[in-house]
């Protein structure tokens, strides 16, 4: 073989090569665009597919809001120098709650936010005794903190429930997010574990165990709530899948099977339908359901225990929660899929079409 044939050989080796790598690299692309795509762009595609199909236009479904949450305000008035003169505030240098209070008329303590509120109130509660201890019962300074004491003691489930609709990490819980979950769903358990720590503060807090709480926890678990930002995007997540399968139903409601099905046709139509829901559905939507559905089994009791008991100025949040009611997040999210997965039954009990 001559020079010039082996090197026109080589080249057309080398654009087979090429073209076979390039056929490959751009699969591989298409392949993990596919796999990354969010679900509620999966469920467009789904819901596009199907009309395109079907010949009907999907109706626009109603945009989801973000819940208003009213704002809540407590007003807790602090003890100052105007309640405990300089030689009273002097009379409590022997106890740990003199620090507690001089920090708290700082600066930095009337910008405090409703976390550093909340571990001021009851770190006041569990200094407060120790001290009392130590003073007249009839002097001012006794009769000041015995008074504050008990205000705090009976306003904290108060001041307890400002840290649910006031702090950021607690607050942004119900509200929308772009974020999606991981298909693993990431920070679930470390997101159950910090729950469970803010409803054990909260139960010690009604039974009123003060001694038994620790307030230097409050801020790691705020954080981690902060770093996974799980509560938000299940709720989110949740709330839209609803959305999107009641939209999905209210469409095919309106698809007349007789047609559809007609055994004179060869059914071409039908067929085509039932690979879109295989594809979409079956293959991706429902696995993805499961599992929000699991993890908000797992967190419902949580959401229950900490805001389902503080809603009485939050209606929409109660709805969300409330065991009894249809509009339970839980109960809403697995109404849809049924009614969903229902019309698919009937489509394939009336076309006699296989689903597998």
């Amino acid at each position: 073989m001559s020079h010039l044939e082996t090197l026109k050989t080589d080249n057309q080796h080398s654009n087979q090569t090429w073209l076979f790598g390039y056929l490959f690299t751009l699969l591989s692309c298409l392949l993990l665009s596919a796999c990354t795509d969010k679900p509620s762009d999966v469920y467009l595609q789904y819901q596009q597919r199907l009309a395109n199909t079907l010949e009907q236009p999907l109706s626009q479904a109603p945009e989801l809001n973000n819940i208003v949450l009213t704002p809540i305000h407590y007003e807790q008035e602090a003890l100052t120098t105007q309640q405990l003169s300089l030689l009273q505030l002097a009379q409590l240098s022997h106890c740990k709650l003199n620090t507690l209070i001089a920090e708290r008329n700082s600066q930095l303590g009337k910008l405090a936010t409703p976390a550093s509120q909340l571990i001021y109130q009851i770190q006041f509660i569990q200094l407060a005794p120790a001290c009392l201890e130590k003073l007249e019962p009839s002097s001012k300074s006794y009769l000041a903190i015995k008074g504050e004491l008990n205000n705090k003691k009976q306003q904290l489930v108060v001041q307890f429930n400002q840290l649910l609709y006031n702090d950021p990490e607690l607050k942004r819980t119900w509200q929308l997010t772009s974020y999606t979950l991981d298909t693993n769903l990431a920070g679930l358990t470390e997101t159950e574990a910090a729950l469970n720590q803010l409803a054990t503060l909260k139960q010690q807090i009604k039974q009123q165990q003060y001694a038994q709480i620790d307030t230097q926890a409050l801020y790691p678990l705020l954080s981690q709530l902060h770093q996974y930002n799980f509560n938000q995007a299940l709720i989110s997540a949740v709330r839209q899948q609803t959305q999107l399968n009641n939209s999905t139903s209210d469409y095919l409601a309106n698809v007349d099977l007789t047609m559809l099905c007609n055994p004179l046709k060869n059914k071409r139509q039908a067929q085509i339908v039932s690979n879109i829901f295989k594809k979409y559905y079956l293959a991706q939507l429902q696995p993805y359901q499961a599992q929000l559905s699991g993890a908000l089994e797992r967190l419902m009791p949580l959401y229950q225990a900490l805001w389902l008991n503080s809603t009485s100025m939050q209606p929409q949040i109660a709805a969300l929660l409330s065991p009894s009611q249809p509009s339970n997040l839980l109960i809403a999210f697995k109404d849809s899929a049924k009614s969903h997965v229902f019309w698919w039954q009937n489509f394939y009990k009336t076309c006699e079409i296989s689903p597998i």
